[in-house]
């Protein structure tokens, strides 16, 4: 429970101006908060958790009045090299504005990551892959660089006698949505990368038998962040 009190502030829901941000046209508005949801994220962070990243600045809302950037910080942990079960962070700053036509938007402060890579040993090569998800306020980008999964075959020769000696994969995702947590909105933005390659084995004899398109697998994706915010 926090202490209940009163700040004139700057008459916009905040005790300074917020900071406006720049968006370029090929932004993408989403699940913005409003006003109250926004001076609500900023005014009540007490602590967010994602895996095993916890930021609690240890402040109380009041303290805001003259300290603004109190509540402001992350905490980072993990790793996210192959091997590792991945890297949290977590980290709250301050509020932004931002114009899209002619209509004000806000977006709160809160972000929680998590970033983790794995390498695979196939039969006669190797796959890599890598996860990155986001939670986020109010804009996104579309990645201009997805790919959908595609299997080619590796030849050695020139035509018409080049021979199929094995598979490369590949592929590249994003899955955008929208969630709430404890009341405040975000952006919840999924990036999957996948690239492998896979050798038939190779004798005195000839080329054995070529392996399959190599399937995409990625690390496991962590439980949903959580986030609390101070009552009154």
């Amino acid at each position: 429970m926090a202490e209940s009190f009163t700040a004139l502030g700057k008459g916009n829901g905040f005790n300074t101006c917020l900071e406006e941000i720049d968006v370029s046209d090929d932004a993408i508005v989403s699940s913005a908060p409003s006003l109250a949801q926004t001076m609500n994220a900023y005014w009540n962070f007490e602590s967010a958790t994602f895996g095993g990243a916890t930021f609690e600045p240890g402040t109380q809302p009041i303290s805001l009045i003259c300290e603004p950037t109190g509540n402001v910080g992350e905490n980072v942990d993990g790793d996210s090299r192959p091997g590792y079960p991945g890297a949290f962070t977590v980290k709250n700053s301050l509020p932004k504005i931002f114009s899209e036509g002619r209509k004000n938007y806000y977006r709160h402060g809160i972000e929680m990551n998590f970033l983790a890579n794995q390498s695979i040993a196939l039969s006669n090569g190797q796959a890599d892959s890598e996860i990155s998800i986001k939670y986020f306020s109010a804009l996104y980008y579309e990645d201009p660089n997805l790919e959908p999964y595609t299997c080619i075959d590796i030849t050695f020769g020139e035509p018409p006698n080049e021979e199929v000696v094995g598979r490369q994969a590949s592929e590249k995702t994003q899955t955008v949505s929208q969630v709430i947590i404890s009341g405040i909105p975000f952006i919840k933005e999924v990036s999957k990368r996948f690239v492998a390659e896979n050798y038939a084995s190779g004798s005195s004899t000839g080329i054995g038998p070529v392996p399959a398109c190599p399937t995409a697998s990625y690390p496991e994706e962590p439980d949903e962040p959580t986030l609390t915010l101070h009552t009154y």
